[in-house]
């Protein structure tokens, strides 16, 4: 967002009182004034969904998809080295002011809140909330790419995304090292524990190759109840290559299943709880304001013989330098279920987001 000097002069005296008091401030001192405060950012997004099952029908409706408001900020600590946080809340139900339930309107989740030190010399450390290394290099399609990714998959990490320390070194040679710990104390739902990940990304030129892994150490060891979880390790990998205006990636994203599965090997939704095979390919294409993705995701998992494949086409329209519009269409098939469910959905998204 542009700062014109207006604007800058009605901020720096609504940020003190004593400014109104003082003597006139030049421009130079009024732009100073801006730089030191939190920039405030914030989108709203909403989204038409049309959903074809062949076991449950049809289904349709008007959602909001992931409204947000946040604010950031860094300053200088001393010569080449610089604090910063971020903040951003959630809006649960933008599309509906009358939802008043443990979903309702207004601001209802948090997201991300966390506070850092980076510097040229040692990279960045950073604590709080935030989403975590191993989704961020390795970045399935339902966390990272499509908008509203009902149908997607999503990785088989399970780290929380609360109480991390995380570090990212310098770039040596186009090498960056990653490293982060969730530390959970006696009073989390998971009890004390302290699941850890470990990356690395490799950029040259048109080609960038990153690996992750993830301990799962948050979990509780399988019981007879079947409701608890493996904590074997997540593995991953992910590929980009950039052709002038066509991006080519893929991941492949792995878990060792349980020993002796109980409910959660059998969940056809995928949710990260067992083990599995998972592949992903996908093509981008930026046309002017327009942007195109094709991408098919399979996923295997250990536990019998499920499998699901996940179809996406998505066309994207820059209307301006501060909305867009979207359409996807996916197509889903889960085959060979432990609780003999078959079944494909197709499902059409339409969607406009407006950021600032």
């Amino acid at each position: 967002m542009k700062k014109t000097l207006l604007a800058s002069a009605i901020a720096a005296a609504a940020f003190s009182g004593a400014v109104a008091a003082q003597p006139a401030m030049s421009t130079l001192e009024l732009t100073d004034k801006m730089d030191a405060m939190p920039n405030f950012y914030g989108n709203i997004q909403y989204a038409y969904t049309y959903n074809d099952n062949d076991v449950d029908g049809v289904s349709s409706g008007h959602s909001d998809n992931g409204t947000t408001i946040g604010l950031t900020h860094s300053h200088a600590i001393t010569s080449g080295i610089e604090g910063f946080m971020k903040i951003e809340l959630e809006v649960a139900a933008a599309d509906d002011k009358s939802n008043t339930g443990a979903n309702g309107a207004g601001l209802t989740d948090l997201d991300e809140a966390y506070i850092g030190v980076r510097g040229d010399s040692f990279g960045q450390v950073w604590i709080g909330s935030d989403d975590s290394l191993y989704e961020s290099l390795i970045g399935d399609y339902g966390n990272w790419v499509f908008e509203v990714a009902g149908l997607n998959q999503y990785s088989s990490a399970t780290t929380g995304e609360g109480d991390l320390v995380q570090y990212m070194s310098p770039s040596f040679g186009g090498v960056t090292l990653f490293a982060g710990i969730q530390i959970n104390g006696d009073d989390e739902a998971q009890g004390k524990s302290y699941p850890y990940q470990l990356g690395a990304s490799y950029s040259m030129d048109a080609l960038t190759v990153s690996v992750a892994m993830d301990s799962n150490d948050g979990n509780t060891p399988y019981s007879s109840t079947g409701t608890d979880t493996s904590n074997e390790n997540s593995y991953g990998i992910a590929v980009e290559y950039v052709i002038d205006q066509l991006v080519l990636d893929a991941y492949y994203d792995s878990r060792k299943g349980l020993d002796n599965p109980g409910a959660a090997a059998f969940d056809l939704k995928f949710d990260g709880e067992e083990g599995r095979d998972q592949y992903g390919v996908m093509g981008t294409y930026n046309l002017g304001a327009n942007t195109f993705r094709l991408a098919y995701e399979i996923t295997e998992a250990d536990a019998g013989d499920l499998e699901v494949d996940v179809l996406t086409l998505q066309a994207l329209h820059n209307v301006s330098d501060n909305l867009y519009v979207y359409t996807e269409a996916v197509r889903r098939t889960r085959e060979n279920s432990p609780a003999g469910l078959e079944d494909e959905d197709n499902q059409l998204n339409l969607g406009a987001v407006y950021y600032f």
